[in-house]
């Protein structure tokens, strides 16, 4: 990742003025951003814009940007802070968000450490997927995606990986999900939901 530059005194004032914004008008910032120059063309720029001027609010946070920013190494304790950080109900969603977005190495790191140690965790898969939407990390997400469906056991939680699985594989024509389904045996109950996932989700019926 290359190193920022130093911004320039005009955009530090001009970095300033956005974060009173959104600290002033967290729900309807639109309107006075659009004041101070910026134009709405679409949610994702605003999402950038909020990424850009987060910062750490509390220790743990802080703890997680020192990692991404390549302090340290992956460990036991470091991934329960970017689990409690998730699982808070004062998640700093920008700040964190920001690191998807740049695909940054040392997340993708703390992503994999999690789906090797628990590889049944939902709610790492979902952040693997959620990183896959900025940076192909794709035969991660088939390896990390066929373990987890061959290990689940619980029929509900494996259709949703099923249903999520099949999303990720459509520009590949869904090879490796069928590849995947043909592990199981016919007329087992893993391979009839991929089966029904397959028919029904291809003709937008599954929710």
């Amino acid at each position: 990742m290359r190193k920022k530059q130093k911004p320039r005194e005009k955009d530090k004032r001009l970095m300033e003025d956005v974060d009173e914004i959104f600290r002033l008008h967290p729900e309807d910032y639109r309107e006075s951003l659009e004041e101070l120059g910026f134009r709405y063309e679409d949610e994702d720029d605003f999402d950038i814009i909020y990424e850009e001027i987060a910062k750490p609010e509390n220790p743990r946070q802080e703890r997680l940007v020192a990692f991404f920013e390549g302090e340290g190494a992956v460990t036991e304790e470091l991934f329960t802070l970017f689990s409690e950080e998730k699982a808070s109900d004062e998640t700093n969603y920008p700040l964190i968000r920001r690191y998807f977005r740049q695909g940054n190495a040392r997340l993708k790191e703390l992503i994999v450490y999690g789906l090797e140690k628990y590889p049944e965790r939902v709610d790492i898969l979902d952040d693997l997927l959620f990183f896959h939407g900025f940076s192909w990390v794709y035969p991660l997400v088939v390896k990390y995606y066929t373990r987890a469906c061959l290990l689940q056991g619980n029929m509900e939680t494996f259709s949703s990986l099923a249903r999520d699985f099949f999303e990720a594989t459509r520009p590949h024509d869904h090879a490796e999900y069928y590849a995947l389904r043909d592990l199981f045996e016919p007329g087992s109950v893993k391979r009839k939901i991929m089966d029904f996932v397959a028919v029904h989700s291809a003709s937008g019926q599954v929710h």
